[in-house]
């Protein structure tokens, strides 16, 4: 990944009937979402037709798009086009790419998929498919800072433009993401995915001439002024004054030395002052840009990890290592009440998180695929026992079955396991309290039960 793009992801739970996805390789990034149209069909086969359809076409698009040798706006797109040609029957999709190479930015959208940028306080839409079936494109220049948002049709329409643009004043990808991310998991809509990009200080290169530009502020005559005058600080003013007067030979000492003796005392205060003043700030500069390296690694890492989930958990698990060991290596060079260690001990919370979705085993050793599972519905809401059963799968857990209770009048979640696996019951109630209320947690579960354990889902 090139240094100079940081990027952040937002991706909803998946639905009966929909599914998206956020994904990267390298320069390459894309959104996805598709919906069946027609019919009903059960949670598990819908859920599973909608991921491995998704699956393939990100397979297909990076295939094409990395056997490409010469990277154009035209082979681009036709790499896209050879990806998403073929819609299936019934399915309604949308999709949002961007390409970066060299310093130009190459959009492709379908579906109603959205592209924005954020420059120099100005924001507006750049690519709009407007629901076609038929593919838009386009590409342009890019400038240091500029913020891009990759977006399907869903996330439009739950995130309004004015609640996007001011999102954007927030300087991280990581930080917008975060500050969007309760509205979009509130919508409940599998549909609903994005990429928050930005661009750093690029590279001097020799661009092609003709470049479709992404809008007016896109023009490729536009040209930040590289070098500006640097501004001469208070400290060397100070100093400059004071030899000049030492210089000067025509100085008369005062008969009355007490208010030359103060004046003196006052300037070596505020040399001093400044002098502590401008260490202090190169110090907290050194920290900062000694932070910003080590963190920003470590969270392309932990963003390669969680888009790598779906596709390959042990690539995953690969990153989210790599970006643990990246902090943990690093952890003693910032204060323990530092916002650097704070924003260190929270990246190291999520990248546990991940651990956890990528291998079954936890930290105490205990197996979680070695537990088998019963869930059931005891609240009478359709979906419920399912969509808990899918939290506990991509655990790790062995859910073996799913069903109703003997009623629907059950409050929070109820816990039982067998007696010989008492030592499973911490894990599930820490596992499970991340989404739920936990009420009931116990080791009676009758042995002669079908599974090791019993979780019902109250209301």
């Amino acid at each position: 990944m090139d240094s100079n793009i940081s990027f952040s992801k937002i991706v909803a739970t998946p639905t009966l009937n929909s599914w998206s996805q956020a994904y990267n390789a390298g320069k390459l990034f894309a959104v996805l979402s598709l919906e069946k149209t027609q019919g009903t069909p059960q949670e598990s086969e819908s859920l599973k037709s909608l991921n491995m359809l998704g699956k393939d076409l990100l397979e297909h698009l990076e295939q094409e798009f990395f056997t490409i040798e010469k990277k154009d706006l035209k082979t681009v797109q036709k790499a896209v086009f050879n990806t998403f040609q073929s819609q299936t029957k019934d399915i309604n999709l949308s999709f949002a790419i961007g390409a970066f190479i060299n310093n130009v930015l190459y959009l492709f959208s379908q579906g109603f998929g959205k592209v924005f940028i954020k420059r120099n306080g100005n924001f507006g839409m750049i690519l709009d498919s407007e629901g076609s079936r038929n593919m838009t494109a386009s590409s342009g220049l890019l400038k240091k800072n500029d913020l891009i948002i990759i977006s399907t049709k869903a996330f439009s329409e739950v995130v309004s433009n004015d609640e996007l643009n001011s999102a954007l004043n927030d300087s991280l990808p990581s930080e917008i993401t975060e500050s969007l991310a309760p509205k979009i998991h509130k919508a409940e809509d599998g549909r609903i995915s994005a990429i928050i990009i930005k661009y750093g200080n690029p590279q001097a290169e020799d661009l092609p001439a003709t470049q479709v530009d992404l809008n007016e502020a896109l023009r490729a005559g536009e040209r930040e002024e590289a070098i500006k005058e640097k501004p001469i600080s208070p400290f060397i003013k100070y100093l400059s004054f004071i030899k000049s007067k030492l210089r000067k030979p025509n100085i008369r000492i005062m008969s009355n030395k007490k208010p030359l003796l103060i004046a003196i005392v006052v300037i070596i205060g505020v040399l001093i002052f400044s002098i502590i003043a401008t260490i202090q700030k190169q110090n907290n500069a050194k920290i900062q840009a000694l932070f910003t390296e080590i963190y920003s690694s470590a969270l392309k890492k932990y963003d390669e990890g969680q888009s790598l989930l779906d596709l390959n958990k042990n690539l995953s698990r690969d990153a989210f290592l790599s970006a643990q060991k990246i902090l943990n290596d690093n952890r003693n060079k910032f204060s323990a009440k530092s916002k650097e260690n704070i924003q260190t001990q929270d990246l190291l919370r999520k990248i546990d998180s991940g651990l956890i979705q990528v291998s079954p085993i936890d930290k105490s050793g205990l197996d979680r695929s070695k537990l088998s599972i019963s869930v059931v519905n005891g609240s009478g809401i359709e979906g419920t026992a399912g969509k808990a059963a899918a939290i506990l799968k991509d655990l790790g857990y062995n859910v073996a079955s799913t069903g109703n209770a003997d009623n629907f009048n059950y409050d929070g979640i109820t816990i039982k396991v067998k007696k010989e696996k008492n030592n499973f019951l911490n894990l599930l109630r820490k596992d499970l309290s991340r989404d739920y209320a936990i009420t009931s947690a116990s080791s009676d579960l009758p042995q002669d039960s079908p599974t090791d354990t019993l979780i019902i889902i109250g209301k």
